[in-house]
C-alpha cells in the first residue's frame, strides 16, 4: 500500500516542504530509503525500525520503500524519522489513510524505544508550512515552544510514538488499533499536548526569563564621555565602532553596554533572530523566543566559518547570531587575518551567501559591530614608563587591521585611561534607561523618514538614496570638501561620514544638517589619524 505524509528541512533560515513517501509491495523482505539523503537520514531507517518493534509495531516481510522528495534537495539531519515512521504505519494500515495528513507536517527524531526527540530548525520550517497554507504541526515536546512563536499553525506536541498512533487514529476516525493497549490512554487532549501546562515554559514564561538579564548600565562606567557619546550616536544609526585604548580603560564594559541602549525588537525582529537561533540548535530549556538583542563576543581564536558560517552543513555563524544586536570582536588585531578580512562583504551587504554545488544558502548579518585593540601589543602606550614595544611592533600591531575593513568602520573612538578622580567619582553618569530614550527619538525621525525604503537606519542608506534624504547647505558642503581634500579618506569613507553626520543631526532633533553635527561627525570618524608616529 502507498501512503504520503509531509515533513520539513531547514534551508538558510527559511524552511522547505519534504514529502515523505512510503510504499509496501510484495517481493524479497527490505527497507529502502531514496531522495539524495545524507547518512543521517539514511539511519533513520534502523531508528524507525526499533521505534515501531519497541512501541508494538512489527514490520511486514515485505518490500518497504521509502522516497523523499523533491529528490535534488540534499536532506540531512534527524528530523524526518517521526514523519517515516508515520508514513510507514499508514502503508501497513495500522493508521487509517486520510485526506488528514494533507494539513499536517511531521518533526522529529526518534529514540530506539519510541521516545521522540527535539530537532534544531522548527521554526523556520513552522513558520513557511504556515505561509504555504498548512494549519497542524505534530513537534516534539521540547521543540512546542519555539513552534507556537508561529500564531496561525496549531501545534500538537508529543512525546512517544505510541501516544501519537492513538492520536492519529481518533483524528481519522479509525479508532485505536485492537492489537495495542495502552493504560495512560486517557484522551486526545492529554494525548496531543495541547494543555498548555505541559509546555514547560509558556512565552510569558520565557520573556520573563529574559527580561531578568541586564546588561551593563552606562551609569555605571566613569568618565569616558567622549567614549559614550560616540557609543549613543552608533546605537542611534546603527554603525560600526572600534575603540582604541590601554588595557583596562572601560572598552569591554562599553561594548557590554551597548544593547542596554538599543529599542526593543519588534515581532518580525524576535521572529527572524528565533528562527536562527532555532537553526542553530539554540533554543534551549523549551524557550518559546528570543526577545532580546543579542551580544555576541566570540574569541579572537575563532575560525572564518564559526564567524562568518558555512560547513558541510550550512549554519549560521557568529555574525548571524548577532543579527539585530552586537557583535563584540574584542583584541581586534589578534583574530585571524581571513577571518577579519572576510567581515568585508557582510559589513557592507548586511548579508552572508553560503555556495555549495546544489544548493545556495543565505544568512542575514545585520549585526553592528563593535571592535576594540589596545594602542600596543603589550597594552601600555602611551605610558613609555611600562611600554616597551618599538615604533615598529606598535606600527606593525595596528597594521593588522586593513584599510578595507577600517574604511566601512565609521565611529572610531580614542579610550583613555581613567583617572583616580573619574575612578572613584561618587556621581553617576547618564543611565541606559535615560539614554535608550534619546536613540529611540533619534530611530523614530529615521523610521519616519524612510518609511517608504527597504532599510530604516542611516547607516543603510545606499547612495542613490543620500542626495534624496541629505540636503547639505554650501557652508556644510565646503566643510565636507576641506575634510576629503586634506585627508586620506576614501569615496566609500566620505558617504559613510555623510550618513554619521545625518544620524548625529537626528540626535540633536533636527532635520536641517549644521556645520557642528559634520565636525563632530569628523572627530569621530577620526579620519588621517590612523598613524602612531
Amino acid at each position: 500500500m502507498y501512503s504520503k505524509v509531509y515533513s520539513g528541512i531547514p534551508v538558510g533560515i527559511d524552511g522547505m516542504l519534504i514529502t515523505v513517501e512510503a510504499d509496501i509491495s510484495s517481493g524479497l523482505p527490505s527497507f529502502d530509503m531514496v531522495g539524495y539523503l545524507a547518512a543521517s537520514v539514511k539511519e533513520a531507517r534502523d531508528r524507525v525500525r526499533s521505534a515501531l518493534r519497541n512501541t508494538g509495531f512489527i514490520l511486514p516481510a515485505q518490500r518497504i520503500t521509502v522516497n523523499l522528495s523533491p529528490a535534488d534537495i540534499r536532506k540531512d539531519g534527524t528530523g524526518f524519522d517521526l514523519s517515516i515512521a508515520v508514513a510507514v504505519l499508514i502503508a501497513m494500515q495500522v493508521i487509517p489513510d486520510s485526506n488528514l495528513f494533507d494539513n499536517i507536517i511531521f518533526l522529529g527524531e526518534l529514540g530506539l524505544d519510541g521516545s521522540i526527540l527535539p530537532v534544531p530548525g522548527v521554526l523556520p520550517i513552522v513558520h513557511f508550512a504556515s505561509l504555504k497554507g498548512i494549519r497542524t504541526v505534530i513537534v516534539p515536546l521540547a521543540n512546542s515552544a519555539e513552534a507556537r512563536f508561529i500564531r496561525d499553525i496549531e501545534v500538537i506536541p508529543v512525546e512517544n510514538l505510541g501516544n501519537l498512533v492513538e492520536m492519529l487514529c481518533y483524528m481519522s476516525g479509525g479508532g485505536s488499533p485492537s492489537d495495542i493497549a495502552y493504560s495512560d490512554y486517557t484522551g486526545i487532549d492529554e494525548i496531543s499536548g495541547i494543555d498548555d501546562s505541559m509546555l514547560g515554559k509558556t512565552e510569558a514564561a520565557a520573556k520573563s526569563e529574559t527580561a531578568g538579564q541586564d546588561y551593563v548600565d552606562f551609569a555605571d562606567i566613569r568618565g569616558q564621555e567622549s567614549a559614550k557619546r560616540g557609543m549613543l550616536i552608533a546605537a542611534a544609526g546603527f554603525h560600526n565602532i572600534l575603540m582604541t585604548g590601554a588595557a583596562g580603560s572601560g572598552k569591554s564594559m562599553m561594548a557590554k553596554a551597548l544593547p542596554g541602549i538599543l529599542p526593543d525588537m519588534d515581532y518580525e525582529e524576535k521572529l527572524e533572530l528565533t528562527k536562527i537561533y532555532s537553526i542553530a540548535g539554540m533554543l534551549k530549556g523549551g524557550t518559546a523566543l528570543i526577545d532580546r538583542r543579542p551580544f555576541r563576543s566570540p574569541h579572537y581564536s575563532v575560525s572564518e566559518k564559526a564567524l562568518i558560517g558555512g560547513g558541510e552543513r550550512p549554519r549560521p555563524g557568529e555574525i548571524t547570531l548577532a543579527t539585530g544586536g552586537v557583535l563584540f570582536l574584542d583584541e581586534f588585531p589578534h583574530f585571524k587575518r581571513e577571518a577579519i578580512e572576510a567581515l568585508r562583504q557582510p559589513l557592507e551587504d548586511k548579508k552572508v551567501t553560503v555556495s555549495r554545488l546544489r544548493a545556495t544558502y543565505t544568512f542575514p548579518a545585520r549585526f553592528m559591530l563593535v571592535a576594540a585593540r589596545n594602542n600596543c601589543p603589550c597594552g601600555f602606550y602611551p605610558d613609555r614608563t611600562r611600554c616597551r614595544c618599538s615604533y615598529h611592533e606598535i606600527a606593525a600591531y595596528r597594521n593588522r587591521i586593513s584599510h578595507p575593513i577600517m574604511d566601512r568602520i565609521d565611529i572610531r573612538l580614542e579610550v583613555a585611561p581613567l583617572s583616580y578622580e573619574d575612578m572613584f567619582c561618587k556621581e553617576k553618569g547618564t543611565p541606559s534607561k535615560v539614554l535608550r530614550e534619546v536613540v529611540e527619538a533619534a530611530r523614530e525621525r529615521q523610521s519616519f523618514r524612510y518609511r517608504d525604503e527597504d532599510w530604516c537606519f542611516n547607516s543603510e542608506l545606499p547612495q542613490g538614496g543620500i542626495e534624496r534624504y541629505i540636503d547639505l547647505s554650501l557652508s556644510c558642503d565646503r566643510l565636507l570638501k576641506t575634510a576629503y581634500d586634506s585627508t586620506d579618506i576614501s569615496a566609500r569613507g566620505y558617504f559613510r561620514l555623510i550618513r554619521l553626520t545625518r544620524t548625529i543631526a537626528d540626535l540633536n532633533d533636527r532635520e536641517k544638517i549644521t556645520e557642528d553635527d559634520i565636525r563632530e561627525a569628523i572627530f569621530f570618524r577620526n579620519e588621517g589619524r590612523e598613524e602612531v608616529v
